[in-house]
């Protein structure tokens, strides 16, 4: 009987401390519910939210570079395009003013070659002045002489010849 006795109570035992155990369980489950699984799933709701919020940032940060990489291309290709004008422009100006240079140096040349044309004409004609005036005189001269004197005509031709050799005129002009 102790044996019934120790096997009863045992089972008694063992069903009260299940009954026990059981009970303490389900006072810590709800213990735990009640006080730790909402701050446990409010954390991890939580994690979730700033995992999704970073990941959210990332593409609109991603989406944001690709844009501005795209708005930095296009504004290097306007700056390209427009240092290109630039340079075009430049070179028309270098060209237009080359040009302009060149017809200044022509035109300037011309009136330099006019000018001198000119004074030469004028020279020439000074000249011939000169030259007309001093016949004038030899002829003068020539004249007075043959009229003071009888000249034969070797001494006439001698006359003649040492005024022309006054002129300084050569034959061949």
């Amino acid at each position: 009987m102790m044996n019934q006795l120790v096997i009863a109570s045992s089972g008694q035992t063992t069903f009260s401390t299940i009954l026990f155990v059981s009970v303490s369980f389900l006072v810590l489950l709800l213990a735990l519910k009640k006080f730790a699984w909402g701050p446990l799933t409010k954390m991890l709701d939580e994690r979730e939210n700033k995992i999704a919020g970073d990941i959210d940032s990332a593409e609109q940060s991603k989406i944001d570079a690709a844009n501005l990489a795209k708005q930095r291309e296009v504004e290097l290709k306007e700056a390209r395009t427009e240092a290109q004008s630039i340079i075009a422009q430049a070179k028309d100006v270098a060209e237009n003013n080359a040009h302009a240079i060149i017809v200044e140096a022509q035109e300037h040349a011309t009136r330099m070659k006019k000018q001198a044309q000119e004074d030469l004409r004028l020279e020439r004609e000074r000249l011939l002045a000169d030259a007309k005036k001093e016949v004038a005189d030899l002829s003068i001269e020539i004249a007075s002489k043959i009229l003071k004197k009888e000249l034969s005509a070797s001494a006439h031709q001698e006359l003649v010849q040492s005024s022309i050799d006054k002129l300084g005129v050569d034959d061949n002009e």
